[in-house]
């Protein structure tokens, strides 16, 4: 049987056999009587439709819904052989219209009797099991095809999922505005519906009660309304962030809409317990809003999921639909209290008996007559039916929606029926006990079912006793195998195996799938004893700790080139040649490369800005290749908010971490620690840099041995075998260390698509300006060979530069000076900066043995770091202060201050 239900074809028969089984029904409802004053049934008013009259009109519908219905059918034929749907959801869809046309009808005409209430809640349980078989089976039917063909990551803005969610949530929104026209209640001795919302508006509603639910509901509105127009913004530029806000508004509106309901049913109670006959129309709102957010879990399900396969590249296991089943089942028990003979009474005198059965649906019906007593156990009822109600809604919801928390939910919505049960076994074993005490109320009782007692009740012998156990041992019988078979334990299981720590939010993932994400293995989507001993939470780090033999190798064989007694003079002038020799003929200066590398000397913060096309990114990537190095290039996004963007997320749901390009690039750099590395931020400044990179700003600012980075808040580690793996270039299995043999390099645009670079980011780095196109080399010759600098070389190089240097920027007479004059512009520099001026000059210094070029270097730095901060700030007299940095023949200062006085 099991086999059976993973078949497509025996699901949809199922299928077809309950929609003939809601047909019939349909049909057999149609042809019941309706109560007084109606002497005929629906069939019979359907073909007086030439009297116009609204009963008969409504009659009509009925005919031609109900024929329409057959049409599904046959569709539904023709999807089971052909492994579609369309069949099945057209017959939902005019199944629950049908249904609910019928409520509707009986509202306004109170017109069908208790059977046929009830033919009409059995036709809306087959119609959602419908639906859960339906979803069931096309998940089996995607399921196969996954297994027949590769499955590749599908974007989420080719799929109609973010539209379809989209349409749900206006659908709500519409849901909601009808409370405002839905009657909350109404006294049935007045011909029209005057508790309407929408009528404080529109009629002059003088009724403090509606007055004051109008208030609330439209404060609740507004609302739905705000939160939705922040949240319809995220459909344009981030869907997968629509979806999940999505989520939030559907709730809200479900539950101001069962808000809605309780008041109208509260209301309607009240009314009738005071002697004034109410009815209310308020579960409208709440039986739309439960077929839109059956809908909604639908598309949630897909969403789900997409995500996971985006994670995992393999499909995500859909939730067991076996769970659900003990929710239905429990559901119906509580139903079946309805029908159960509560209370029993048994009235004996000698040879005479009587009998007066109270079961839940007459305890409901007559609460307003009975005594006090009685009327608890309706209360009861009520409370009973709306929870297991909700809870049903829930629990398919959650299904249908593949959320990971379902298997708790089905343990909460079986325990609510469970104890409602037993509250009700409970009240009805309290009259058996308690008949003695109750005598009198028992008299009542039964004059008011039409038998009359002396006043004195000596002679007889009364007997109460209770079906409502029957109910309860099944609940129980029910509850044991649930919790026996465990069948929505195993994915809680694979978690407690998992996890060693507290789980912590999944950062929010980009819009669009980065083709730079670290290829992840594929998982099986079957639970087995294999998962427990094997699992891997980051496969994008296993796949570079098993290249550590691969880079073992590539740096044996680029040893073959190395270089160790050249110094930073002889870098310089290889930079140059080869980078004016390589297949793109770039041409840079030496006092370009000096500059260079002078700027990597004095701050692990490089930043190359300028016009486009200037050779700003050209330039990291020749110097890393000619000196086989590694340049990792990270192409900066506009939408990036925080330091997750870097780093990468952790998704709860497959208990994965997946890092972005970033993250992997300082592991691999951890696992090649003699390599020299760039990590290359192209186009920095598209976002706010403060925004992503501030962490890092700071970080770098500690020793190097305390550079240390915290991925996530859980331990991550592999389990091979059973046994626990680290991976290599963690601590503590969390923790990555910035590697010391790491630069980071960023190029920066400077127009109307970018932001400012903030002072916080300048003064941590160096900058490096590419104001003019470099000149067309013509004199090349061919490729020179590369040379081979590891990072301690070029480490030990930058290190003697600095030590050896005889620049003391504290006492240079230049740098007091232009501090002097900058003073009256708020512009001056910490030791930070006095400190990156003193290396960089020094280096610069070393990388021209044979020249005297410190004017020229302390001019570089100062026009980089200091003088260029004049942009945002008025110059009342330009020209005197490009005199005075003419007297100190800083002349590129005075280019820029004349350029600042020209724009």
């Amino acid at each position: 049987m099991k086999q059976l239900m993973k078949k497509p074809w025996f699901l949809g028969i199922i299928m077809t056999l309950l929609m003939i089984v809601t047909l019939l029904s349909n049909l057999w409802l149609l042809t019941q009587r309706l109560v007084d004053p109606y002497n005929s049934n629906i069939w019979f008013y359907a073909y007086r439709i030439n009297n116009f009259e609204i009963e008969n009109i409504f009659a009509f519908a009925f005919m031609i819904f109900f024929y329409a219905s057959i049409v599904p059918i046959i569709g539904s034929i023709i999807s089971t052989f052909r492994n579609g749907s369309t069949g099945f959801w057209f017959g939902i869809v005019l199944s629950v219209i049908f249904q609910i046309t019928l409520i509707v009808f009986h509202s306004v005409f109170s017109a069908l009797s208790l059977f046929q209430l009830i033919l009409v809640g059995i036709n809306l349980f087959l119609t959602f099991m419908i639906l859960i078989l339906v979803v069931f089976r096309k998940r089996h039917i995607e399921d196969r095809e996954d297994k027949e063909e590769s499955v590749t990551e599908t974007n989420l803005k080719a799929t109609r999922i973010p539209f379809a969610v989209l349409i749900t949530v206006v659908l709500s929104l519409v849901v909601f505005l009808s409370t405002f026209v839905v009657p909350l209640y109404s006294m049935t001795t007045t011909s029209t519906y005057s508790a309407i919302l929408a009528n404080v508006l529109f009629s002059g509603e003088e009724n403090f009660e509606i007055i004051v639910f109008f208030i609330v509901y439209f404060g609740l509105f507004l609302i739905a309304l705000l939160y939705f127009a922040n949240v319809i913004s995220m459909y344009f530029y981030d869907k997968e962030s629509f979806i999940e806000h999505s989520r939030a508004i559907i709730t809200y509106i479900f539950t101001t809409t069962l808000l809605f309901f309780v008041s109208g049913m509260t209301f309607k109670v009240y009314y009738n317990m005071n002697g004034r006959e109410a009815t209310t129309l308020a579960f409208i709102p709440i039986v739309l809003m439960i077929f839109i957010l059956f809908i909604f879990s639908v598309y949630m399900g897909k969403f789900h999921e997409l995500m996971e396969r985006k994670l995992v590249k393999s499909p995500m296991k859909f939730p067991r639909i076996e769970p659900l089943i003990y929710v239905y089942l429990s559901a119906g028990l509580t139903v079946l209290l309805l029908f159960l003979n509560i209370i029993k009474i048994t009235v004996i005198a000698g040879t005479y008996s009587t009998h007066v059965y109270l079961s839940g649906l007459e305890i409901l019906q007559d609460y307003a007559s009975l005594d006090p007593a009685y009327r608890y156990i309706a209360f009861a009822l009520v409370v009973m039916l709306i929870v297991s109600g909700l809870s049903l809604v829930i629990a398919t919801s959650s299904y249908l929606g593949k959320y990971k928390n379902f298997g708790n939910i089905v343990k909460v919505a079986t325990s609510a029926n469970t104890s409602f049960i037993f509250m009700i076994s409970v009240a009805g074993y309290y009259f058996q006990i308690g008949q003695q005490i109750n005598q009198a109320m028992i008299v009542n009782i039964l004059a008011f079912y039409g038998f009359s007692l002396p006043s004195s009740i000596a002679d007889y012998s009364i007997i109460i006793r209770s079906d409502a156990i029957y109910a309860l041992i099944a609940s129980s019988i029910l509850v044991s195998i649930m919790f026996l078979r465990k069948s929505f334990d195993r994915e809680e299981l694979l978690r407690l195996d998992m996890l060693s720590a507290p789980q912590i939010e999944a950062p929010e993932k980009d819009e669009e799938d980065e083709k730079e994400d670290t290829k992840e293995v594929t998982t099986s989507n079957q639970i087995d004893d294999d998962t427990y001993f094997n699992f891997d939470p980051c496969p994008g780090f296993t796949e570079l700790d098993e290249l550590r033999d691969t880079y073992i190798k590539d740096v044996e064989e680029r040893k073959e080139y190395l270089t160790e007694e050249n110094t930073l003079h002889d870098l310089i002038h290889f930079i140059v040649e080869y980078a004016r020799n390589s297949r793109l003929h770039l041409s840079y200066t030496e006092a370009d490369i000096a500059t260079f590398v002078a700027g990597l000397g004095s701050s692990k913060l490089s930043i190359l800005q300028g016009m486009s096309g200037t050779g700003k990114t050209s330039l990291p990537k020749i110097f890393s290749e000619a000196i086989l190095g590694n340049c990792e290039i990270i192409e900066v996004e506009s939408s990036w908010k925080d330091k997750n963007e870097l780093l990468g997320y952790y998704n709860e749901f497959s208990m994965k971490y997946t890092p972005k390009k970033f993250t992997l690039a300082l592991y691999k750099a951890a696992l090649n620690p003699e390599i020299f590395t760039f990590v290359l931020l192209d186009e920095m400044n598209l976002s706010r840099i403060e925004y992503y990179f501030s962490d890092f700003l700071s970080l770098m600012e500690n020793e190097p041995h305390d550079r240390k980075l915290k991925l996530i808040n859980l331990k991550l580690s592999r389990k091979v075998e059973g046994e626990e793996v680290a991976y290599s270039a963690l601590s503590s299995g969390h923790t990555l260390n910035v590697p010391p043999n790491v630069w980071f390099i960023g190029t920066a645009n400077r127009d109307e698509s970018t932001f400012v670079i903030s002072d916080k980011v300048y003064d941590r780095a160096t900058t490096m300006n590419f104001t003019k196109r470099a000149p067309k080399v013509r004199d090349y010759k061919d490729p020179i060979s590369k040379e081979f600098y590891t990072y301690e070389h070029i480490e030990n190089m930058l290190d003697k530069a600095r030590r050896e240097g005889s620049f003391d920027a504290e006492n240079n007479e230049i740098i007091k000076q232009v501090e002097v004059l900058l003073a009256p512009y708020n512009i001056s520099f910490g030791n930070r900066i006095l400190k990156q001026i003193e290396e960089f000059v020094n280096i610069y210094k070393a990388c021209f043995a044979d020249k005297d070029v410190e004017s020229e270097a302390v001019e570089k730095i100062l026009l980089s770091k200091v003088v260029t901060k004049l942009e945002v700030k008025t110059i009342d007299d330009p020209e005197a202060l490009e005199m005075a940095f003419e007297k100190l023949n800083l002349h590129q200062c005075v280019q820029f201050i004349r350029s600042l006085d020209n724009e």
